[in-house]
């Protein structure tokens, strides 16, 4: 026969293991549900090796290009971005040219009336302004997903991770 002291420390770990399962199995569902709300992604922004890959969910304007941090000259009409300091960073010896996330592909996407409106871009630049998940587009690109005058955006941003494709 077991005696109460047993039983009630063994009631008490079962119930420890109980809440411990729980506890792991809605910290799950927390972690979808919020990442649902913020932005419907299904694969959460990460960086491998350097590169960013996935979506993140942010605010989106535009601004005038030129000379960016990758060492390319561009201009306003072409579909260009610039990424959040915060993700660009750090840059490989400390030259913000040789930085892996220039020259990649980012997807640019915005939900306006039931409508998904998208634009693919070319990362050039660095956002010293932008937080964590906020992208800075070309005036060209811009356009294609808002007008000059809504100014700021909440768009998802698909970073590719890989050089764009071919038109």
């Amino acid at each position: 026969m077991i005696s109460f002291q047993k039983s009630a420390v063994l009631f008490f770990a079962l119930a420890l293991a109980v809440i411990f399962m729980l506890e792991t199995a809605s910290a799950g569902v927390i972690y979808r549900t919020i990442v649902k709300r913020e932005g419907n992604l299904d694969f959460p922004a990460q960086k491998i090796n350097g590169v960013w890959k996935g979506t993140v969910g942010g605010e989106t304007t535009f601004y005038d290009i030129g000379l960016g941090a990758c060492g390319t000259y561009n201009t306003n009409s072409e579909f260009v971005c610039a990424m959040p300091f915060e993700m660009f960073d750090p840059s490989p010896n400390g030259n913000p040219n040789l930085n892996p996330n220039c020259g990649k592909e980012v997807i640019v996407s915005r939900k306006v009336g039931g409508v998904v409106k998208s634009v693919r871009v070319i990362c050039v630049d660095r956002c010293a302004g932008c937080k964590f998940g906020d992208i800075d587009l070309s005036p060209a690109a811009f356009n294609i997903i808002a007008t000059p005058a809504e100014g700021r955006v909440l768009t998802n941003v698909t970073y590719t991770g890989e050089p764009p494709r071919a038109p």
